[in-house]
């Protein structure tokens, strides 16, 4: 059986890891999310507005990489990206499920499918996360 579960992607502010590790810089922040270094500008700013849930989990995801890390120079952060109907194909999932994983609407996913949108470089990178994370999972299951 192939595991899909979702526990691990919490969901944080992205401007909070810009306050707990003072050598992030927003750029290298926004190009871990697959975002603009003026939509981190945002977020911190007067008037702030709020991330969307991928960039949140792709936040999470980065805070846990960055909480391991205990040598002085930071670890190299990947930014590699999968495109979401991917996950689809590989894990059998429904389009619903996977909505629910990327923090989009059906509707959205459907467009996608149908070539009408593109996802963004976030929802990219969120779905290389899922892909990572799952493949790990289903390794230390057949072990």
């Amino acid at each position: 059986m192939i595991v899909t579960h979702f526990q691990e992607f919490e969901e944080i502010n992205p401007v909070s890891l810009l306050y707990q590790f003072q050598w992030l810089t927003a750029k290298t922040l926004a190009k871990y999310l697959g975002v603009s270094q003026a939509s981190v500008s945002t977020w911190g700013g007067k008037k702030p507005c709020e991330p969307r849930p991928a960039v949140k989990r792709l936040a999470y995801q980065l805070q846990k990489l960055l909480k391991q890390w205990v040598c002085p120079f930071p670890p190299p952060l990947k930014t590699e990206k999968l495109a979401p109907l991917e996950l689809l194909k590989k894990y059998k999932i429904s389009r619903s499920k996977l909505a629910e994983m990327l923090g989009v609407t059906l509707i959205t996913v459907n467009r996608w499918a149908c070539g009408k949108r593109q996802p963004s470089p976030s929802i990219q990178r969120l779905a290389w996360e899922l892909d990572r994370r799952w493949s790990e999972l289903n390794e230390k299951q057949i072990a």
